[in-house]
Parts: C-alpha cells; sequence; structure tokens
C-alpha cells in the first residue's frame, strides 16, 4: 500500500536523517580534529609547510563527511516510524 508523501511523514523522515547525521558530525569532528592535529603534527616534524598540511587534510576530512552522511541515509532507509517503513521498491515487477 502507498502512503501520501505529507509534511507530517516528511517531517519525521528528516528529523531521522538529520539526528544521525548531526551526531555523526559531532563525533567526525572529534575524531578528524585528533587525528588531523596527529597528521599536522607530524608532517610538520617531517618539515611541511602549514598549507600543504590543509591541502593533504582537507580532501580527508570531505570523504570522511560523506561516508557519514551516507549512513545516516542508510540507518535511516528501512527504519520503521510506526504507521510506515521507508523502504526501497524495484519499480519492475
Amino acid at each position: 500500500m502507498e502512503f501520501e508523501v505529507t509534511w507530517i511523514r516528511a517531517t519525521r523522515i528528516w528529523w531521522a536523517y538529520l539526528w544521525r547525521g548531526l551526531v555523526g558530525a559531532v563525533v567526525m569532528s572529534l575524531v578528524g580534529g585528533l587525528v588531523g592535529g596527529l597528521l599536522g603534527y607530524i608532517m610538520t616534524s617531517l618539515g611541511a609547510k602549514a598549507s600543504t598540511i590543509q591541502l593533504v587534510a582537507l580532501p580527508i576530512g570531505v570523504i570522511l563527511g560523506i561516508g557519514v552522511s551516507i549512513l545516516a541515509v542508510k540507518q535511516v532507509l528501512g527504519k520503521d516510524f510506526g504507521e510506515f517503513r521507508l523502504l526501497l521498491v524495484s519499480k519492475e515487477r
């Protein structure tokens, strides 16, 4: 059975994604700060400039951020929202 997409249902799905994404972002900020600090310390010890360290750290942060975002979406897919579940259904029969 297909449900109508209402503002209430859309908001429930949005909230389910948002809080998971925010928790992931906070955790990744802490981990990223530690890893970035360690990476910066090691690279500085090896004589790297600050701009080089930033050039290396930025793509790592972006990739981790994308990963956390995808993880949040994956956790919401299949979740039970009481009157409905969010599922992927094939268009072909």
